[in-house]
């Protein structure tokens, strides 16, 4: 198919919406996502009356929909309706008119923070049972999100020339464990100790509820567990989320002048910019110019 021969034509966008979706090879998760963006997209065509839709028109559905949309909703929205015209293009269905159009900028900076170790030791200190108590610690010591917790196995953990490795579904990656994270040999101890007084014999952290005794938790549940520790130890959840305990993580370790090339490998991040944030963060923290220029004034 030669791509630059592909002129713009009149379609019915929703007619090709649900051939897309079989064709592209994503998670589950972001099908979804897709579903609901180009529902709304599709809608606002119709509600407009745009039966050929142009460059102007998408920029224009943009602008509309971030005056009620986060900026990360509105990229997410965006990143579908590229990929659908990219499909049409590439079938020679219609010319793709998302080229070069722009998203939202974001800033880089977290809208939440991560725990002070004050903090850890009240939410360690308000913990139920072990369960929570080892979640609480695994979670912070590892800096896992809580789409790898769930996903933790016991044939996980393995030894590694007398050094404790933890295979980790990362994020994104679909079914297979790639990721890899060091486990301190204290923290080890406690979960062996956890797996033998608990009888675990597959997934680490199992359910306790009755619709679902021993069954593999949830993300949602792990958000709910966390959270309500937080509430419990009376915490400003106004600048938290479950989140926070890996923001702890790497705050702790940028905090201990740990290189930042050694704690974004540790975290597992894609790019060494994503652990950039956190030290601009820790940099305007510990900067010394407002207390100098409070000097002169006061």
């Amino acid at each position: 198919m030669n791509i630059e021969k592909v002129e713009q034509k009149q379609i019915q966008i929703e007619r090709y919406v649900d051939e897309f979706l079989n064709f592209i090879d994503v998670e589950e998760k972001t099908i979804e996502t897709y579903k609901i963006a180009l529902r709304q997209f599709c809608n606002y065509l119709k509600e407009k009356g745009i039966k050929k839709p142009t460059r102007d028109d998408i920029i224009n559905y943009r602008e509309d929909i971030k005056t009620y949309l986060s900026a990360n909703t509105v990229n997410a929205y965006l990143i579908a309706i590229r990929n659908l015209y990219n499909f049409l293009e590439y079938e020679g269905i219609t010319k793709n008119i998302t080229k070069n159009i722009k998203g939202i900028k974001i800033e880089k900076r977290h809208l939440k923070r991560g725990l002070s170790q004050e903090e850890i030791r009240k939410v360690l200190n308000v913990c139920n049972n072990d369960r929570e108590k080892l979640l609480v610690k695994l979670m912070i010591n590892c800096g896992l999100r809580c789409i790898e917790v769930v996903n933790i196995e016991l044939k996980d953990f393995y030894d590694d020339k007398g050094v404790v490795m933890l295979k980790l579904r990362g994020k994104g990656r679909g079914g297979e464990k790639q990721d890899l994270v060091k486990v301190n040999d204290m923290l080890f101890q406690e979960i062996q100790n956890y797996v033998k007084n608990n009888n675990i014999t597959d997934y680490l952290f199992v359910s306790t509820s009755n619709n679902n005794k021993n069954g593999k938790l949830t993300t949602k549940t792990i958000r709910l567990i966390i959270t309500n520790l937080f509430k419990k130890a009376n915490l400003d959840m106004n600048m938290l989320s479950p989140h926070s305990t890996r923001h702890s993580t790497c705050e702790t370790l940028l905090e201990n002048g740990v290189p930042i090339q050694e704690v974004s490998e540790f975290m597992r991040h894609k790019s060494i910019a994503t652990t950039m944030v956190y030290q601009k963060e820790y940099d305007q923290r510990n900067s010394q110019c407002s207390n100098i220029l409070a000097s002169i004034l006061y």
